[in-house]
């Protein structure tokens, strides 16, 4: 079995370092911006294509864009990034002039007063990935209960540097879908493993929800799109057969399933629109 804990990272770092360790900012010259922040999955990465114009951010982008006219997009997100990192810019593979993708993103907002119109946030999962998955794609209970705390505590600080620098804009942070439920059916033991990720992955999500809840920002529940939760309900998938819908979900919206790209946790195409689709229900309840 392949090491799992360096998955979610190791492909992500793939990506920067093709690009010389700089993440694009893309903007055009509009008055109105939509300020993007996260990992590798604001980047829209893709195995064996890297940072892609698919993932949720450039397809939401594109969505608001519509009902936004002439909004631009500043994308400050970085592959491999930790809510650690973001805020003290360590990430050996991501460079902003600021210090960190949170300074860049703070001195985007002062750069531009009343220009910005919603904020979207996604990081941790790499922290709690990193500590806590072992290589028998196991997630560490004890471990979980120590770093979720802590991670709990960044995206609080994030959010409200975000929202001292701009108090006006809304934010909205995503909680996790749960590629880990591919591991059903896909390694000895599978089911199993799948099952006991699944209620630590939960405590995960219940973090982000209650820092994002408490700090004022808006929660994209991805992980309610992605059913993470349901065992119970079934479909069938080609290939794989009847299988809960939140493995099914996780099989058919991620790379985590697929013969080329096993345990690869990024979304696929269809994945990043399922994302897209959870932040654009959100933005439309808190935008002016």
């Amino acid at each position: 079995m392949r090491k799992l804990s360096t998955v979610f990272v190791a492909a992500a770092l793939m990506v920067s370092a093709l690009q010389g360790g700089i993440p694009a900012a893309r903007a055009g010259g509009a008055e109105t911006f939509y300020l993007a922040l996260g990992t590798s999955l604001a980047v829209g990465f893709q195995p064996n294509r890297g940072e892609t114009s698919k993932g949720y951010v450039d397809v939401l982008w594109r969505r608001m864009a519509q009902q936004i006219p002439g909004l631009s997009l500043e994308n400050v997100g970085c592959p491999g990034e930790t809510s650690s990192s973001m805020i003290t810019g360590t990430h050996p593979h991501c460079r902003y002039p600021e210090g960190s993708q949170l300074d860049a993103a703070v001195a985007f907002l002062h750069a531009h007063p009343a220009q910005v119109a919603f904020i979207t946030v996604e990081v941790g999962a790499n922290d709690f990935i990193g500590a806590c998955l072992r290589d028998t794609g196991r997630l560490d209970r004890a471990c979980a209960i120590d770093v979720l705390p802590r991670i709990q505590a960044r995206l609080t600080r994030i959010v409200d540097a975000l929202a001292a620098a701009a108090p006006a804009v809304p934010i909205v942070g995503m909680t996790y879908y749960d590629p880990l439920l591919g591991l059903w059916g896909l390694v000895p033991g599978g089911r199993a493993l799948a099952r006991a990720d699944a209620r630590i992955w939960a405590d995960l999500n219940a973090t982000f929800a209650t820092a994002y809840g408490d700090a004022g920002a808006t929660v994209a529940d991805v992980a309610a799109t992605f059913q993470v939760d349901d065992f119970t309900d079934t479909v069938v998938v080609p290939g794989r057969g009847e299988l809960p819908v939140n493995v099914a979900n996780a099989c058919r919206w991620t790379w985590f399933c697929s013969p080329r790209y096993a345990t690869d946790p990024h979304a696929n195409a269809v994945g990043y629109r399922k994302i897209a689709d959870t932040f654009n229900q959100a933005i439309q309840a808190v935008l002016p």
